[in-house]
């Protein structure tokens, strides 16, 4: 049996419910699929979140496989490229609205500890004046801030016209700095900062 006539039955067998079957194509792959995940994330984490995230929808979608669309591989590795291009777009979003919430600061390593314990910190006081915002207001910067999906995008999910989605947001980020700025925390003018998620 040739390897693309084998991936075609391992799929077969994962299609049919058989759990070990996702393992087998998990060895034969892994080590091909990792590297394409960590080029474009550029985080080892991330990239085995991806690399798990890709078999979870293989698992779940090897019934649509059709082997005249490609081999399995070229299917396996468009399957890691995309969901690492839309973690990489997820995290640049995040990072904008963090930026149009939080003043500039200039960047400390990584692993400075005192740097870690202080975005602990932040993270949890933006959690804290999320939860003083109105309901609707809360709900869309939680959805940009914590999934990273653009205003385009959470318009579509919440069935609302563009334009309200961003005055929602716009009202809302002006109401976090202000419940921000009352645990302490110094925030930009509300004119200042990055546009954010509008593409």
């Amino acid at each position: 049996m040739s390897e693309t006539a084998d991936d075609a039955a391992i799929l077969q067998r994962i299609a049919g419910g058989e759990a070990a079957a996702v393992g087998d194509l998990y060895d034969r792959y892994a080590s091909t699929l990792f590297p394409i995940a960590l080029r474009i994330l550029r985080d080892r984490s991330e990239a085995e979140d991806v690399l798990h995230d890709a078999f979870v929808s293989v698992n779940e979608r090897a019934a649509q496989y059709a082997p005249e669309r490609g081999s399995v591989i070229a299917w396996l590795v468009t399957l890691v490229r995309n969901l690492s291009i839309d973690r990489t777009r997820r995290r640049d979003r995040r990072g904008a609205l963090r930026r149009e919430i939080l003043p500039h600061e200039p960047a400390k390593p990584v692993d400075d500890p005192e740097t870690l314990t202080a975005d602990a910190a932040e993270r949890a006081k933006i959690r804290a004046a999320l939860g003083e915002l109105p309901d609707v207001q809360r709900q869309t910067l939680e959805i940009a801030f914590f999934e990273g999906l653009s205003y385009p995008e959470i318009a579509e999910r919440e069935g609302v016209p563009l334009g309200t989605i961003k005055s929602r947001a716009a009202r809302a980020l002006a109401a976090l700095r202000d419940a921000l700025a009352r645990q302490g925390v110094t925030l930009e003018g509300a004119s200042g900062g990055h546009k954010v998620n509008d593409a």
